[in-house]
């Protein structure tokens, strides 16, 4: 089964200002390639806010030069069709993704997709919080937060973490076990990927819509 995990950086407080993606694709439990594409945001929402900055360290200068986004769909999708995407608070990437889209008025692609916020929420009981640092912490990897491929390279250590601790080989199987639903993304619209049933746990605010985690 392919995965496919993301991780979106944006320029300013709009979702849909994306200016770095990160990709990691896990064929069979091993990850086979990786990806990161600066992105020249809309011109409507061009503006590099100075505190995203502080976080990612892009410039508008550092993407005067980029692709925008609809013209790196020809190149993304393809990575993204029959995969199970993988994100670390999937609830900021996919919105991230769907008000980019929604700016050159591009139907979402389709797929299937899991937050390893939320997976962690259920596999790790007694952790202080699930952000990504606290999170890779715990499994021993090392990485540079907020840079859009190592961060997606850590989503795809949690899922893996996660699946060797429940025991299972597949994603599906894992959200089974652990009462996740899976979220879907449709050419106009979407579902959430959610905790449901007896296992969930109580309100955790590190999977709330922010991005800083």
């Amino acid at each position: 089964m392919k995965v496919v995990c993301i991780d979106f950086e944006t320029a300013n407080e709009f979702r849909g200002s994306i200016c770095s993606v990160g990709i990691a694709t896990i064929i069979d439990g091993h990850f086979h390639e990786t990806e990161e594409f600066l992105i020249k945001p809309h011109s409507r929402y061009d503006y590099f806010d100075p505190f995203n900055v502080s976080i990612h360290g892009i410039t508008k200068s550092a993407t005067r030069n980029a692709l925008e986004i609809n013209q790196l769909l020809p190149q993304i999708i393809p990575l993204l069709e029959n995969a199970v995407v993988i994100a670390h608070n999937a609830a900021f990437d996919m919105s991230a993704m769907r008000y980019a889209l929604q700016l050159y008025n591009i139907p979402f692609p389709v797929f299937d997709y899991m937050c390893t916020c939320k997976i962690a929420n259920q596999v790790w009981k007694d952790l202080e919080n699930y952000k990504l640092d606290t999170l890779c912490r715990h499994l021993k990897h090392e990485f540079k937060h907020h840079n859009a491929k190592e961060d997606a390279i850590a989503a795809g250590k949690i899922l893996l973490a996660a699946m060797s601790r429940i025991n299972v080989a597949d994603p599906y199987d894992l959200a089974k076990a652990i009462n996740l639903k899976t979220g879907k993304m449709y050419p106009d619209r979407y579902t959430p990927c959610s905790l449901k049933g007896p296992s969930k746990k109580k309100k955790d605010n590190t999977c709330l819509g922010v991005k800083n985690i």
